[in-house]
């Protein structure tokens, strides 16, 4: 990791705001993953925390934060289905590498 992108991390972490995006990369609020049920949000946290533990430390923990809105929004729509179909494809294959899900 670059020490700028560090430093970004950092900065999140102290305020709260560090996230998981679907590529199983730590990120800001715009990048993380939109998960269309708690049980899959929960599945992917299970079995990234291992990997994050190697990666980050052992203390390296991860929350499900639900952050539910109505919204017409054909925008969040497809989000949601995209990142949440990731995720499951990432499950499906036991592929957690900091990667673009195949």
């Amino acid at each position: 990791m670059t020490p700028r992108i560090l430093s970004s991390l950092l900065h999140q972490d102290e305020k709260s705001d560090v996230f998981l995006s679907p590529h199983v990369r730590l990120c800001g609020y715009t990048a993380m993953a939109h998960i269309d049920s708690e049980s899959l949000a929960q599945m992917f946290a299970e079995a990234c925390t291992p990997f994050l533990q190697k990666r980050y430390g052992i203390e390296t923990m991860l929350m499900i934060e639900s952050r539910w809105e109505v919204s017409e929004s054909n925008n969040i729509l497809k989000r949601i289905q995209k990142d949440s179909e990731i995720i499951r494809t990432r499950l499906a294959t036991d592929n957690f590498s900091s990667n673009k899900a195949r």
